[in-house]
């Protein structure tokens, strides 16, 4: 058996290996005549099996070549060379010729590669030892991708974990889903984990964290994993490492970029003549067929401007170069007792869209110190500060709305507020004006967790942990007179300020102890974790002195929204875990966790359990194939919860109500719903079957997994009579059914001593199901709720409309009339059930968000100190919905549209309906805003030069890269008007809509340098 199969992977290694490099036989031929001696022998590890493809190289020289398939090489060198012999996964050896001729050489696996360990929450592994679906982004993937935010690191380089821009305002957070969504009504974010502490702020709390101070990124995904974070686990766990101080000299690093950016947009607004063309057919459609002379159709100005010739692009006027800067100083050493990471961060984005940046500033220090043999301490303290400008979402608005004929400036240059005389329209570059629009956002955040661990027994540890995390929030709005929210009336400001009190007590017992062939593991956690929010807000209107800004909001004349808030909850945990291994081949993983919560009323507790069992196959039977270094079956089954109820929602709360007394208004405050003690968290069940493999040392290694999962008890709310005096109460009556599958791999396909060639590929698809509403039929069982677009046995978000098929044509003008009483030139609509009309029973789902599968490709070379990487996302099979089709499109000629082909008598075939002059929107002009979404990106591409110790020495530097890297390059899709991954909206568990309204993703292109002393 043993020879069959090493027959069988001879012929993989082949495509792998390819043939002897060229560079290293041209060095052979170029010394030949200077080169005395010839070496030949087989190149095997420990147990006698040969390795194919090891590099062996005459030290000091390029001369050097690769053992072929049984292992074995031939070079010939000088007198007195030294062979160095290297292998991916083991140790590199340097191997004395002198009167040796034959030389054969046994490698040792590396360590590392046998001991390496991945975060799983509350402890570490041995990767092999993982029952879990785990995945890992290490400091090496890290650094290849220049970010302004971890989130941004991990988009396509795990299997399941889909990530999407969610705008193109500098510092915009993204939305993050992994294995899709469970929840209807509640959130899908995964949980944030930095250096042990659960974070409240949800994606937030990563956006306040330097990239660069990045050591690892665990991603947790199946309920096994996740079961240690009992209630907050159902949308799978995010663990954060930073990077910590080590023995040894103090290094001092930098790492920094600079950059530029550019608006990426396809969008193909009418030009003057293409605007002036659709205006006359508009009127002609709506002059019953007439076609009115010119100066019918146009105002004076647009007259005027068509004999100027002026012809505007608006959107050349507001968009522009912007530019992102990244800069980091890090120091880290230590002694044996005392070893420190201290690093400084500054980023700063210049957006796109004048108004529009992001700066941060970011100190992080990392102390550990041993006190004695027993006790060790440590913190790790994060001050960071950022200031956002949002920006006016009315500049691309109006840019895509004003007309080309229009006149964006006065005489002096200073943009014309109203650009045509009917007022429709505000002119966008009055948004852009200095201080006119400021929609400014400032967090300072202060996360501080520090730890003392005792040594109690050999393999015993207790460790306690005090994390305090304050937040900062500070918002600033102004909107001046000539902006188009007061469109010319008085200015107004908003100022508020939202202050986060949290603290996470926790304290941990870990036990690990062999016993004979096997090994015991033990994890006991008390966990108490407090949260406390303030929140104060002031609305006001007529301002007299527009150049106070939001910061003198006393003295606006009349004032508006005056509100403040407190929440605050309390989660109290207990949590075990057990792990045991049986000779390195049999894993088992036992988890169960306690939490209370101060947001339910009744009873506050919930158990949350998991299990999972691991089973090294390779170990146990195929110990004697030297290629195959790690084969794994994993099965798991765990029950995670979502923290979906709101502080003080079962309790009822009451709110401000006015009533008649004595025959004048009076207050007072009554129930603002009905309170439901009995409501509970969102409870996720899933099971998870999964395979890891590695072979040939770690050229080639990935996993595999498939999993289900059943969400039970979702939050909805259920209809009540009017009789009850209220509409609705919350309840646990939902349910969902998310199932997937996933696939990742990473392979060194080419590896020499110069050259090494590695790709890293994953893709991942899953089908979500809504299994139960709050509506019943009259037998009991779940049906759709239409009105909110929610059907049983469907995805959570689909699109419900009807179904687009053209324009009816002249000759179908009875039709037309008879079926949905329109006339030729209008939108056609499918008569799905075929009874003559177009009624509601002709509507269907047209599109879901969920797509048939996603993923990223990665590929690295690297040539001496030269290194190349490009990275490719994808995303195929979901629907979007294109708000540019819909909104921007509606052919009513008073504002500009996209340049589509419209229908005419002229133009029967046209996919798009005749424009009309009476009509603000063609009817059923959704139907126009369903695309494919499916898209490729080439998301990143970094070329890279490491320069040589020669010359790094006489710089007084241990290493010195430069790079440069472009981000965003291109993107193929059959959607091609705006970028489809863009999903701007507030709430991300809606549909996602291409909003007219956002600001377009940007290209960036980059130089950078790191440095090391």
């Amino acid at each position: 058996m043993k020879k069959r199969l090493r027959i069988a992977v001879l012929v993989l290694l082949g495509l792998l290996h390819f043939a002897e490099p060229t560079f290293l036989s041209g060095a052979v031929a170029a010394e030949t005549q200077a080169l005395a001696i010839s070496v030949s022998g087989v190149i095997s590890d420990s147990s006698g099996e040969p390795l194919v493809g090891a590099t062996i190289v005459e030290k000091g020289t390029t001369n050097g070549t690769t053992s072929d398939f049984d292992g074995s090489y031939s070079l010939t060198v000088q007198e007195g060379a030294i062979l160095e012999v290297s292998y991916t996964g083991y140790s590199k050896t340097e191997i004395e010729v002198g009167d040796q001729r034959v030389i054969n050489i046994q490698l040792e696996e590396a360590s590392e590669l046998l001991d390496e360990v991945v975060v799983v929450g509350y402890g570490i592994q041995k990767k092999r030892d993982v029952t879990g679906a785990i995945s890992t982004i290490d400091n090496e993937r890290l650094e290849k991708i220049p970010v302004a935010s971890g989130v941004q690191a991990m988009q396509g380089q795990v299997a399941g974990v889909d990530i999407t821009n969610a705008g193109g305002r500098p510092g915009q957070a993204p939305t993050i889903r992994i294995r899709g969504r469970r929840s209807i009504s509640a959130s899908n974010d995964p949980l944030f984990v930095i250096d042990g502490i659960p974070q409240t702020s949800g994606t937030n709390a990563i956006q306040d964290i330097n990239p660069q101070d990045i050591q690892s990124m665990e991603v947790l995904k199946d309920a096994a994993a996740t079961a240690i974070y009992g209630s907050r686990g159902a949308n799978g766990v995010v663990i954060i490492t930073t990077k910590r101080g080590s023995e040894g000299r103090t290094i001092v690093s930098y790492d920094g970029y600079v950059g530029t950016t550019s608006a990426i947009s396809n969008l193909d607004m009418m030009n003057a003549e293409q605007w002036s063309a659709m205006r006359r057919e508009a009127f002609r459609n709506g002059w019953d067929g007439a076609v009115p002379p010119d100066e019918d159709v146009f105002f004076p100005e647009h007259l005027e401007a068509r004999a100027a010739g002026r012809d505007v692009d608006w959107l050349d006027l507001v968009l522009k170069d912007g530019w992102q800067t990244n800069h980091q100083l890090g120091f880290r050493g230590g002694s044996e007792k005392t070893q420190f990471n201290v690093s400084l961060g500054y980023f700063n984005e210049d957006g796109i869209i004048d108004g529009m940046d992001y700066g941060r500033i970011t100190g992080r220090m990392n102390l550990d110190h041993k006190i004695s043999e027993v006790f060790s301490s440590g913190i790790s303290f994060t001050l960071s500060n950022s200031t956002q400008n949002w920006g006016s979402s009315a500049v691309m608005g109006e840019a895509l709305g004003n007309v080309p004929l229009a006149q964006p400036f006065e005489e002096d240059g200073s943009p014309q507020f109203l650009p045509t005389t009917d007022g429709i329209r505000t002119n966008p570059l009055s948004e852009l004006v200095p201080d006119a629009y400021l929609d400014e956002r400032k967090v300072t955040r202060i996360f501080s967790p520090v730890y003392i661990r005792a040594k109690i027994l050999d393999g015993l540890t207790f460790t306690s942990t005090f994390g305090p995390d304050i937040r900062f929030y500070q918002r600033g709005e102004f909107r001046a007179s000539e902006t188009n929210d007061n469109r010319g009336g008085p200015a107004d400001a908003e100022f508020e300020n939202i202050t986060d009190y949290g603290y996470t007590l926790e304290n941990l017992v870990n036990y690990n102890r062999p016993i004979g062939n096997s090994n015991l593991g033990v994890t006991l956690l008390q966990s108490i974790q407090s949260f406390r929010q303030e929140q104060h807000k002031s609305e006001v209107a007529n301002l007299p002195y527009e150049s106070q800004l939001f910061y003198n909001i006393g003295t606006g004349a009349v004032k508006g929204n005056l509100s403040s808030d407190l929440e605050e909850w309390s989660l109290a945990s207990f949590m075990g875990r057990v792990n045991y291994e049986i000779a390195g081949k049999y894993m088992i993983q036992a988890t169960l966790r306690a939490d209370g919560s101060s947001r339910l009323s009744g009873d506050k507790w919930n158990y949350f359990p998991g299990l999972s069992v691991g089973w090294q196959v390779g170990e146990d039977l195929f110990s004697d194939v030297a290629w195959l270094n790690n084969l794994k079956l994993r099965a798991s089954y765990g029950e995670v919860g979502n923290t979906s109820v709101d502080p003080y929602q079962t309790a009822g709360r009451l709110t401000r109500r006015v009533y008649s007394f004595g025959g004048a208004n009076a207050f007072g405050f009554g129930l603002n719903e009905i309170p439901n003690t009995a409501l509970n968290w969102e409870v996720s069940k899933t099971v998870d079957i999964g395979v890891d493999f590695d072979i040939i040392n770690g050229r080639i290694s990935g996993s595999l997994d498939w999993y289900r999962t059943n969400t039970e008890d979702i939050l909805l709310e259920r209809q009540l009579p009017p009789t009850s005096g209220y509409s609705d109460i919350l309840q646990n009556i939902g349910s969902t059914r998310t199932s997937g599958l996933e696939f990742g791999i990473n392979a060194t396909l080419v590896e020499t001593k110069d050259f090494t060639w590695s790709i890293d590929w994953n893709i991942a698809g899953y089908k979500e199901q809504i299994t139960e509403l709050a509506l019943k039929d009259s037998d009991g069982n779940p049906t759709d709720d239409v009105g909110n677009r929610w059907f049983i046995g469907q995805p959570i978000n689909v699109w419900y409309d009807y179904v687009n098929i053209g324009t009816y044509k002249i000759s179908e003008a009875d039709l037309a009339a008879s079926a949905e009483n329109k006339v030729p030139g209008e939108i056609k609509l499918q008569d799905l059930d075929g009874d003559g009309l177009i009624t509601q029973d002709d509507r269907r789902i047209v599109g879901t968000d969920v797509p048939d599968y996603y993923g990223g490709f990665t590929t690295n070379f690297a040539y001496k100190g030269f290194d190349l990487s490009a990275f490719l996302y994808y995303r195929q099979g979901q629907t979007v919905f294109s708000d540019f089709h819909v909104g921007r499109n509606s052919l009513f000629a008073r504002y500009n549209n996209l340049n589509v082909d419209f229908w005419t008598p002229e133009n029967q075939d046209a996919p798009y309906p005749r424009p009309n002059q009476n009509q603000e929107r063609p009817r059923n002009n959704t139907t126009m805003g369903h695309f494919d979404g499916s898209f490729v990106k080439l998301r990143n591409v970094t070329l890279g030069y490491n320069l040589p110790e020669s010359v790094t020495s006489k710089l007084g530097l241990s290493r010195l890269r430069v790079y440069v890297a472009g981000q965003n390059l291109w993107f193929a899709a059959k959607y091609d008007t705006f970028d489809p991954e863009l999903d701007d909206d507030s709430n991300p568990n809606d549909l996602p809509e291409l909003d007219a309204s956002s600001t377009p993703t940007s290209r960036l292109m980059l130089f950078g340098v790191k440095a090391q002393f």
